[in-house]
This record gives structure tokens, sequence and C-alpha cells, in this order.
């Protein structure tokens, strides 16, 4: 784009990088969803979904607070609690099958 390009802090903007209206992007995710036949949700269900992905991963508390952007790693924690509990319990269980496996192995 060159001289023509408008630098802005933006995350979302059109091709030559000029904000958007506060809606569009909500707008245009409704109509993909509508086009799909997708359930619709929000665009900031696609940050927990991150979260929670990042989590699953096996990814430590920190680098995923980070990577939310928050302050405090508290803040993570409170708020995603229940996912952090899920992948500690599978992975407890990933542990305790290792053991049943390599016990059966012996005998």
């Amino acid at each position: 784009m060159g001289d023509r390009w408008i630098d802005t802090d933006r995350l979302f903007i059109t091709e030559n990088g000029k904000p958007i209206g506060n809606s569009t992007p909500l707008k245009r995710l409704d109509n993909f969803f509508e086009r799909a036949g997708l359930r619709k949700v929000t665009i900031h269900s696609f940050r927990h979904l991150n979260a929670s992905l990042l989590i699953n991963a096996g990814v430590d508390v920190k680098t995923v607070s980070a990577t939310l952007g928050h302050s405090q790693v508290s803040a993570t924690l409170n708020i995603y609690a229940h996912t952090f509990a899920q992948a500690q319990a599978r992975a407890s269980e990933a542990v305790a099958n290792v053991l049943k496996f390599s016990d059966k192995k012996q005998a």
C-alpha cells in the first residue's frame, strides 16, 4: 500500500489499515456463522477458547496469563480454575495409567 497505508494500533482494520467500525467484526462473524449454519458465539469466546487450548496443551499458567494479557497470574487462575483442574485431573490419570501399564509389564 506504500504511502496509502494508514498506521494504527487497531486489531480490526480495512485493507489499507484504516480502522473499521466497532460493530463490524461482530457483524462479519455473525454472517459467517449464519452462512456456515453454525451456532453464533461472541468474539470474546475465541479468547476463552485460546486459553482453554493452551491449558489443555499443558502450557504453564504464567505463559497462559501473559498470552491473555493478565497483569496477575491469579486472575488467570481465578477465571480458568475449572479448566486447570480438568487438565490436572487428566495429567494425574495419565501418570496412573503409565504406572498401571508398567506394573503389568513387570508381572
